[in-house]
């Protein structure tokens, strides 16, 4: 799957997370995790420009989601101090907080796109090295129209929720 197929997937998933977090009063919030998701899509695909590392290899498996992840949320592990926003709606969040939020985020980016490269019927092995075993629903191929018609799909699901939560 292209980057635009895994950002429409991308945004399909987090549509839920960003109502939530909206109709909570925490829409900047929300924001912020719509633009993680959407410009971190790709991520697991540098394995594509890293000769050591084979294509849909260890970047995409779930550790490298829990990676990624905790490589975000350690460094700031020890702060302690809340902090207060420019944003209103955020509140005061501690940085360890807002570190496992982003961290959180590029997790869950990171987990959209094996759901995207799931879709294709190269799959994907998201448990390696501990399993072998491939994962495939063979919808479409990587390089197909579904990419465009996914982007579509995801925008439509984030601007359907900006208009649903604009009536709340």
């Amino acid at each position: 799957m292209y980057r635009t197929g895994h950002q429409g997937v991308n945004l399909v998933l987090f549509a839920p997370v960003f109502a939530a977090l909206a109709a909570s009063g925490r829409v900047v919030l929300g924001a912020v995790g719509v633009g993680i998701v959407f410009l971190t899509a790709s991520m697991p695909d540098i394995d594509i420009k890293l000769p050591v590392v084979a294509h849909r290899g260890i970047t995409h498996t779930v550790w490298a989601a829990a990676a990624v992840g905790l490589a975000v949320v350690g460094p700031v592990y020890y702060f302690r101090e809340p902090i207060v926003s420019a944003a209103p709606d955020l509140g005061a969040y501690s940085p360890l907080t807002l570190a496992a939020y982003v961290g959180g985020c590029l997790s869950f980016s990171i987990l959209g796109h094996l759901v995207g490269d799931l879709l294709t019927p190269m799959g994907i092995r998201p448990f390696q090295p501990l399993s072998d075993r491939s994962f495939s629903l063979s919808l479409w191929t990587a390089d197909s129209i579904a990419n465009k018609a996914l982007f579509g799909v995801g925008v439509v699901s984030i601007a359907g929720t900006v208009y649903l939560l604009a009536g709340v």
